[in-house]
Order: structure tokens, then C-alpha cells, then sequence
């Protein structure tokens, strides 16, 4: 079993553990169940379809779900620390879910999907520092300053 096939399979256990976990941080306690999932349960598919075919899986989708995500997280009032924070868990439960099921899954398959994370991470992050920025009253061009 892959990497992908071990996600897909435990998907409900991985949304289960990581709310637990990101419950605790105070930005995330107020939240309904569904803001406090927002576009989680997409990424951790859209990763399935990546991890299983490179190909098959548009990096502009995973774009596209990272800045919905920080653009809500804004909304809901979260600071970047716990943004990140909440990504670093996400990453955290699905590598501890492959070490207690270590399987078949080969160290390029735990490399992609570091990769795949970290981009997720630098589109939320950019798309996040861009909507403070803007509601802060920054100009058009220094939020687009921040890159694509």
C-alpha cells in the first residue's frame, strides 16, 4: 500500500486527529465543525490524487484550495502562527499515521508529499500575509507585491 492509498483509506481518521489537535489552539476553539474543517478534507483528496499520479493532479487546484483556506482563516480571525500551525498538524498526522503503518511506502512517496505541503504552505501563507495586508488598508500594489 502507498502513501495515497493509506491516506485514502484513513481519511476520516486523519480529519478526526487532526481536529482534536487543532482544536487546542485558541484561534480554532470558537469554530463550527465546518469552518474548523474548511477545505481540509479537499486538500487531504486533492494530496491522494497527486501522491497516486503526479499528473492527474492540477497544482493550480492545490493553489486555489490554499488561498480559500487562508482567505476564511482571515475571516475567522486566526493570527499566521496558528495558520501554519495548523498545516505543520496536518503534515504531523499523516506522517505519524505512516509511521505506525509503515508498509510499502517508499521514502520518494514521504519526500512528495513534503514537497506537496510545503507549496501549500507558501500559497497560504502569501495569500494569508495578502488579505491582512488589504484589510489593513495596504495598496493594490503592495499586496500584490507578494507574489502570484
Amino acid at each position: 500500500m502507498g502513501l495515497s492509498q493509506l491516506i485514502e483509506r484513513h481519511r476520516q481518521e486523519v480529519l478526526v486527529r487532526w481536529k482534536d489537535i487543532v482544536r487546542t489552539l485558541s484561534d480554532a476553539r470558537h469554530l463550527s465543525e465546518e469552518h474548523l474543517e474548511n477545505h481540509v478534507p479537499d486538500l487531504l483528496d486533492w494530496l491522494v490524487v497527486r501522491l497516486r499520479d503526479r499528473d492527474a493532479a492540477d497544482v493550480y487546484g492545490s493553489q486555489q484550495l490554499s488561498r480559500v483556506h487562508a482567505f476564511q482563516r482571515v475571516g475567522d480571525d486566526f493570527d499566521l502562527v496558528e495558520v501554519l500551525a495548523e498545516l505543520a498538524v496536518l503534515r504531523d498526522v499523516v506522517l505519524g499515521l505512516w509511521a505506525e503503518q509503515p508498509g510499502d511506502i517508499t521514502p520518494a512517496e514521504v519526500i512528495q508529499l513534503n514537497r506537496d505541503m510545503d507549496d501549500v504552505v507558501a500559497v497560504c501563507t502569501t495569500e494569508f500575509a495578502r488579505q491582512i495586508l488589504a484589510k489593513h488598508g495596504a495598496s493594490r500594489e503592495a499586496t500584490q507585491a507578494m507574489g502570484p
